[in-house]
């Protein structure tokens, strides 16, 4: 196993934890309603994890 492993999952668990702290504030996600804030911290979240 790398040594990069726990740097790479510390990214990965941030880039979430902002993703679901961002959906649960905004009212558009809330509502189900397209956020491109939303759209753009996914993207970002499922490149940490590659």
């Amino acid at each position: 196993m790398s040594h990069h492993a726990p740097e790479k999952s510390a990214t990965v668990d941030a880039a979430y934890r902002t993703l679901i702290g961002h959906t649960v504030a905004c009212a558009t996600c809330r509502a189900g309603d397209a956020c491109p804030t939303e759209a753009r911290l996914d993207r970002k979240w499922k490149a940490a994890r590659r």
